[in-house]
């Protein structure tokens, strides 16, 4: 069973909620409902996005 990379919850291949991240590397993963949408924003404006790999750089305060 896989895990969701960002917050560790369970992922059973039943469940539909979940969506796929594909990696520059050719590896897909699954991402938890509650995650994606926290992400939501980030994934929409084309940014670089959490990762098993390499989690998404801070962003910059605004002034």
């Amino acid at each position: 069973m896989d895990t969701c990379p960002l917050c560790a919850l369970p992922h059973t291949p039943g469940d539909l909620a979940w969506s796929s991240q594909h990696e520059p590397d050719g590896g897909v993963f699954w991402i938890c409902p509650t995650c994606t949408r926290a992400q939501l924003w980030l994934i929409e404006a084309g940014m670089t996005i959490a990762t098993r790999h390499a989690p998404a750089p801070p962003l910059p305060r605004a002034a």
